[in-house]
C-alpha cells in the first residue's frame, strides 16, 4: 500500500513519536510510504537522520491557494492511496486532495470538540475513515455528530518488542541507576511525558512528598523535556521540589530513546496527567511488566483497570495519588499480581504488529470506501 502520513506542528510529542513509529514499521513492512512535515520542525528532522521518507511541506496556511495546489502537485507525484493526516491543518489541505487519494483523519487528543455545520462538513465528508487512539475520543465525536460510526474505529497505543524483549533487566536496572547516580536500594518511580502542566508532574510532586508522612521515601525519575511554551511550568517544578525537601530525591533526566530500559531502572510507572486519550506509556509499562499508577481520565480507564491491571486515582489529587503509589510499595503479592495481568494483556492484544495489521485493514477501509465516490471509480476504471 502507497500512504501518506502527514504532520504539520514542528514540536516533538506523543502524536510525532507515533506517528514516526508507523513510518519507520511501514517501510521495515515493503510499504511506499513518505512523511511530509515542515523541514524546521523536529519530525522532519528526526526522520531525515534516520533516513526516513520525508517531504518538506509548510501547512500553516492551509486553505490558501498556494498550499492546496502545493500540496495537490505533491499528492500527484507520490500517488498515495492513503492519506493519514494528524492535526487539524494538515486535515483541511488533505480534504482537497479526495479526487486523488482516500483520507484518513487520526485524532490523538481526548478534548472535547464544539460542533458547527462547517466542521461537521469538514470531518464527515473530508474524511473517509476516522482513527481515535481512545474509545471515549470515538464517542465523543459520534455524539456531536462528527464521525460516522461505520466509518470510524478506535486503534490504542502500542509497545514495541524493546518492551516486551528485556534481554538483560538486571544489568540495565544496574548501569542505568549508576549513570543517574541512583543508589541500588531506593524504590524508584518512572514518570514519562513531555514536561507541561497537563501532565500532571506538580501533583505528583506534591504526592512524593507525602509519602514520607507514611514512612516512605522513594525516589522519582522523570523522563521528558519541556518545549518552548512550557519552560516556565519546568523551572516552576524545579522550586517545588525544593520548596518540599525533595532534593537528592527527583531526577530529571530530559527526553531520552531508551524508554524500556528507563522502566526496567525503575521499579514502578506512574502516569499522573490531568487528560490523556489512551497513554501508550501505560502499554510499554505494562510489557516490560511493571505496576502503573495513573489518573482515572479519557481513555486511561479503557486499559488501566483498577485493582486489576494496575491502579486509579482521581487527576490533581495528591492524597489519593500518594494513599496508591504506597500500596503498590507495601503490598508485593498484590502488585506482582496485578502487573502480571497487565504484561498477559498486552501481549495478547496491544503489540505493534497487532496495532499496524489494524491500522492497515482501517486504511483498506477507507480506499474501499473512497472508490465509492464517482470521480476516484471513473478514474480507476480509466487507468
Amino acid at each position: 500500500m502507497r500512504i501518506l502520513h502527514t504532520i504539520p506542528g514542528r514540536n516533538w510529542g506523543g502524536m510525532e513519536h507515533r506517528t514516526l513509529e508507523q513510518v519507520r514499521w511501514l517501510v521495515r513492512h515493503g510499504h511506499a510510504v513518505w512523511l511530509a512535515s515542515p523541514a524546521d520542525g523536529e519530525s522532519y528532522a528526526r526522520a531525515a537522520k534516520e533516513g526516513l521518507p520525508v517531504i518538506d511541506f509548510d501547512f500553516d496556511r492551509p486553505w490558501s491557494l498556494g498550499s492546496v495546489i502545493a500540496f495537490r502537485k505533491l499528492v500527484r507525484q507520490v500517488r498515495p492511496d492513503v492519506i493519514d493526516t494528524h492535526v487539524t491543518r494538515d486535515a483541511k489541505v488533505a480534504l482537497t486532495c479526495l479526487d486523488l487519494a482516500a483520507v484518513v483523519r487520526s485524532r490523538h487528543v481526548n478534548q472535547p470538540l464544539k460542533t458547527s455545520l462547517i466542521r461537521r462538513l469538514q470531518w464527515r465528508l473530508g474524511a473517509d475513515q476516522i482513527i481515535t487512539v481512545a474509545e471515549c475520543t470515538r464517542q465523543h465525536l459520534l455524539e456531536i455528530g462528527l464521525a460516522d460510526p461505520k466509518r470510524s474505529i478506535s486503534i490504542g497505543g502500542w509497545a514495541d518488542e524493546r518492551f516486551f524483549d528485556l534481554p538483560d533487566p538486571v544489568a540495565t536496572r544496574a548501569r542505568l541507576r549508576a549513570e543517574l547516580a541512583i543508589p541500588a536500594e531506593p524504590y524508584v518511580w518512572v514518570c514519562v511525558g513531555m514536561i507541561r502542566p497537563d501532565k500532571g508532574q506538580d501533583h505528583l510532586l506534591n504526592a512524593l512528598a507525602l509519602l514520607k508522612d507514611k514512612g516512605l521515601e522513594p525516589m522519582l525519575v522523570v523522563v521528558g523535556s519541556a518545549t518552548a511554551e512550557c519552560a516556565e511550568y519546568e523551572a516552576g517544578l524545579h522550586r517545588q521540589l525544593e520548596k518540599l525537601g525533595l532534593n537528592g530525591r527527583v531526577v530529571f533526566t530530559g527526553y531520552r530513546d531508551d524508554v524500556s530500559e528507563m522502566m526496567q531502572m525503575g521499579d514502578a510507572v506512574v502516569i499522573p496527567s490531568l487528560t490523556e486519550a489512551q497513554p501508550r506509556v501505560a502499554v510499554q509499562a505494562f510489557a516490560v511488566g511493571k505496576p502503573v499508577v495513573a489518573s482515572a481520565v479519557g481513555g486511561v480507564p479503557e486499559i488501566v483497570f483498577d485493582g486489576e491491571t494496575g491502579w486509579l486515582v482521581p487527576p490533581a489529587d495528591p492524597v489519593r495519588l500518594a494513599d496508591a503509589m504506597a500500596r503498590v510499595m507495601t503490598d508485593a503479592a498484590a502488585t506482582a499480581a496485578i502487573g502480571a495481568k497487565a504484561r498477559k494483556m498486552a501481549e495478547e492484544t496491544m503489540r505493534f504488529d497487532h496495532r499496524m495489521a489494524q491500522t492497515l485493514a482501517t486504511y483498506a477501509k477507507a480506499r474501499d470506501w473512497a472508490m465509492t465516490r464517482s470521480f476516484l471509480r471513473l478514474k480507476g476504471e480509466g487507468a
